[in-house]
Parts: structure tokens; sequence; C-alpha cells
């Protein structure tokens, strides 16, 4: 597989470059060339009183052909089975409009309404009509993408960070049930011209909403490969109600208690602190795993595909039950919040 690398070329990362804002208009699909060249949309919630809907829509010139895209449906119910609906198509079966950020992949689609809000359709064995409306603005990591060379990039918009979800669901053969999620609606996009196991090792993320104190927080963490210097690029952002109240485009990750997975042989981390600083405030988050589950990301490919993308990386997904305890000093106030959660790493490269 020849993917073109920007192999040791200068790297600049989140915090390089000032603060971003992103619009609708950052969302709209850049549709390169590249053979590396990638983006994906998720949108996810949390049903009120159980359950959870996740739409997952991405474009690729990587291993599928240029211009493809895909998209993945999942609709967890209270007591009915588990709905899971993916199809990969052509650039000739998927549309979306330049002008505005509108994005059709098969029988699913979704479109920016406003500053805030999206709408989610989906027509399958199970429909679905799905609106997030964020009651924070767009945000990204400081400048919003870490940059590789002459033209090179890896960018990041969350576009919900916490919104609330309204909706609708027709199971096959029943009727339409309405569906809501409080605080629980969460979307980003990634846009990327740098194949993953070029660019990074390991790309991590936690992410939890504390209903009982209203206060969310992130963290992301790409190490990148020994050819762009090997550096850890982490950022960690904090909210209170309906406000952002502290991120740092340049935190610090450190991971404790490695144990080496001997199916695979990645080191994995059962333990992980986050230290963000932003002028006089400090937030530290600590992540203690309680159990983990892996998965091999190659696992759906083809037999030839498969043989092929295992020559240049290794792709294993790891999720981590864990229990955080996040510490702030925030505007002169402390404040500590706890609970359990999980996070994720994906090992691209040993």
């Amino acid at each position: 597989m020849a993917i073109s690398s920007p192999a040791h070329a200068a790297v600049t990362g989140w915090a390089d470059g000032g603060s971003s804002t992103p619009t609708m208009q950052d969302l709209v699909p850049s549709m390169s060339s590249g053979e590396a060249y990638s983006e994906r949309y998720g949108f996810s919630a949390k049903i009120d009183g159980g359950g959870e809907v996740v739409v997952n829509f991405t474009i690729s010139n990587l291993g599928w052909g240029d211009g493809s895209a895909a998209v993945k449906v999942r609709v967890d119910l209270p007591d009915r089975d588990e709905y899971v609906y993916q199809k990969k198509v052509d650039r000739g079966s998927w549309s979306f409009s330049k002008n505005k950020f509108r994005l059709k992949v098969a029988n699913t689609e979704v479109q920016g309404k406003g500053d805030n809000t999206f709408v989610v359709d989906h027509n399958g064995d199970l429909k679905l009509r799905m609106k997030l409306t964020s009651d924070m603005s767009m945000w990204s990591p400081g400048n919003g993408e870490i940059t590789v060379g002459d033209g090179y990039y890896y960018r990041l918009h969350a576009f919900a960070l916490r919104s609330d979800m309204t909706g609708k669901v027709k199971p096959k053969g029943e009727s339409w049930t309405q569906i809501k999620g409080t605080r629980s609606g969460y979307g980003d996009h990634v846009a990327t011209n740098i194949a993953p196991f070029d660019l990074g090792t390991r790309f991590s993320r936690f992410r939890v909403y504390d209903d009982e104190n209203d206060v969310f927080a992130m963290w992301r963490e790409i190490e990148l490969t020994d050819d762009y210097g090997g550096k850890s690029l982490s950022f960690l952002v904090v909210g209170y109600k309906d406000q952002i109240v502290f991120s740092d485009a340049n935190a610090k990750t450190t991971y404790a208690r490695r144990v080496k997975d001997t199916k695979t042989g990645y080191r994995l981390p059962y333990a992980v602190q986050i230290d963000g600083k932003d002028g006089d405030d400090e937030v530290r988050v600590v992540l203690e795993a309680t159990k983990v589950d892996r998965k091999d990301l190659l696992a759906g490919y083809g037999g030839m595909a498969r043989m092929i993308a295992s020559q240049v990386s290794q792709p294993w997904n790891y999720y981590f039950d864990c229990t955080y305890k996040i510490q702030m000093t925030i505007g002169g106030s402390t404040a500590k919040v706890e609970g359990k959660a999980g996070y994720v790493i994906d090992f691209v490269n040993k």
C-alpha cells in the first residue's frame, strides 16, 4: 500500500498558532484527491431512561477507492435487540452541499440548521430522526489542527460538545416512539490528509458528562510516530452548565500501570493522569481502569485488504471501564467531581 507521507517534516500542535472557533462551513467536506485523505463525522446521544443512538459518516480515499463514503447507524433501545446498519458506497452514490453542511450517504442524511443544530435522518429497517441542539458554541482545541510539513493536516471540530437530543424512532413493524437525551448529545468532525499509521502510534480519548454537577470534560491525546518526533499532543476541555470554563490545547498526559497484552504486544495503561493549565486555572483528571475489552480494527476487512493493511499497521481498539476523578481550580474556586465512565485507546503502530 503506497501512501504519500511527509516523513521527518516539521510538526506544529494544537497549541501553536492561536485559537480557532469553527463554523458550519468548516464542516463541509474538503474532497481532496490525496491518497490518505479522509473525513469522519460522529453523532451520538444517550437516551433518557436507557439506550443510545450513534451515527457515523466517513469519507475516505484510503483503502476503499477515491471519494468513497460509508455510514454506520447504531440504535440501542431498552428491551429491544440492538439495531445496526452499515453501508459503503462509491463516489457516485453519495452527495454533499458545498455552500452549507448537508451530507447524504446511502439512506442516511445529516443537515446543519442555524449555528448549533444538526438533524439526522435514517430510513432503514428502523427509521430514525434525531435532532441535536448544542447549548455550547462549536469548539476546537487551540488553532484546531496539527500540521505536518507543507500542506498536511489533522483537524478536529467539536460541533456539539454537550447538546440536547430530541427525536423519534420507528422499529420495523412498530409505531413511532419519541426519544430524548438531556444534555447527552455529542458530535465532532475529524479531517486529515495523513494516514493514521503515518501520523501516530496511539490515539486516546475520554469524554464524560457528570449530570449531578452539570460538568462536562473531554480529553484527547495523539502520540506521534518517530518520523514526526514521537511527541505526545494532548488537549483537555471542561464545561460547566452552558459555558466552557477551561481549556488547555497543550495538556500533559501521563500513563502508568502498564501491562503488556500478550496477544498484540501493546502495553496497556491501566491508569492515566491528565494535567491542564490555563493561566492560574488548573485541572487534573485521573482515570483508573477496572476492566478492558479489545477489538481488532482490521477484523472487518476482506482477506486481501487485511493482508495488505497489516503490512503497514496493526490497529487494535481498547475500551477501558474506569473510575474518574476531576480536580479543578478555576477562577479561584476549587471543585472535585468523580464517577464511572470509560476511556478508549487505539494503538496503530508499535
